[in-house]
């Protein structure tokens, strides 16, 4: 009877641990949709829902950046690929201070990391072996940034606060300066 008391208890608890670690991931893959949610019931206007929900995207785009850029500064063989990895986990990381700064000055909630899209695409370029990896994640990083740019430049165009414009044309400057760089890598891995 004991030992049918203990497999029932250890039975409950995997139940229960299963279900916990679930909902922990689901929540996890949902943080940028609960954060523009959360947005579109604390802001009054559509014009300033539509910023938040910019800020929070470019919050969770940053992370995004961040995770791929690591991955290539340890994953890359080549110094190059290296380098320029490096070089935008730390531009990155500044910019995403600056907009998580933004963010808690105006009320904006927004996720705490990359969402589930870019989690995948780790995971997928991770397996990747040289030359194939530097190739691919070159790919992937300047297609973002490419992304990235237009819907900045729409933005701050479209914005009227001034201090999320003043962020974003700064941003800019670094997300071209990053692409150009990238483009030049790219041509030179090839």
């Amino acid at each position: 009877m004991t030992c049918m008391k203990r497999a029932q208890r250890i039975f409950i608890a995997v139940v229960l641990f299963s279900i916990v670690s679930a909902c922990s991931r689901e929540n996890d893959r949902d943080d940028n949709v609960a954060a523009e949610e959360k947005n579109e019931q604390k802001f009054d206007t559509r014009a300033e829902e539509k910023e938040a929900n910019f800020v929070a995207g470019a919050i969770e785009e940053k992370y995004a950046d961040i995770k791929l850029a690591e991955l290539a500064s340890t994953k890359s063989s080549n110094k190059e690929v290296q380098e320029v990895a490096q070089q935008l986990v730390k531009d990155q990381s500044e910019s995403l201070a600056v907009l998580q700064n933004l963010a808690n000055k105006k009320g904006i909630v927004f996720p705490a990391e990359e969402g589930e899209q870019t989690s995948e695409k780790v995971n997928e370029l991770s397996k990747q072996e040289d030359p194939d990896f530097d190739k691919k994640w070159c790919d992937e990083i300047i297609g973002k940034h490419k992304k990235t740019i237009r819907e900045f430049e729409l933005m701050r165009d479209k914005s009227t606060d001034p201090e999320l414009k003043e962020i974003i044309t700064h941003d800019l400057q670094g997300l071209r300066a990053h692409l150009d760089r990238l483009d030049s890598l790219e041509e030179n891995i090839m």
